[in-house]
Formats: structure tokens, sequence, C-alpha cells
């Protein structure tokens, strides 16, 4: 979570804006790889 807030910002402020498509791009592919890896420890330590 800290790196999406992190891409957001700095897209925003350093690059004024400029890449923001591919910021959020990146925003989306960090939320899925989070979820993946979310399930995948969920799965983990249910079998405990």
């Amino acid at each position: 979570m800290a790196v999406m807030v992190f891409v957001n910002l700095t897209s925003e402020y350093i690059y004024k804006g400029e890449y923001s498509a591919i910021a959020s791009w990146v925003i989306v592919l960090l939320f899925l790889f989070g979820t993946v890896f979310f399930i995948n420890a969920r799965h983990y330590l249910s079998k405990k």
C-alpha cells in the first residue's frame, strides 16, 4: 500500500502528471500482486 502511494505521489509531484497513465497501470499491477500474495499467504496459513 505504501508503494502504491509512493508511485502516485512521485507521478504527480516529481513528474508533474506527465506519466500518470503509466503510474496508474503500475498501481493496478501492484494491487493485483498484493491480492495474489494475500490469497497465497491465507491459503498457506490455513493449512497449518
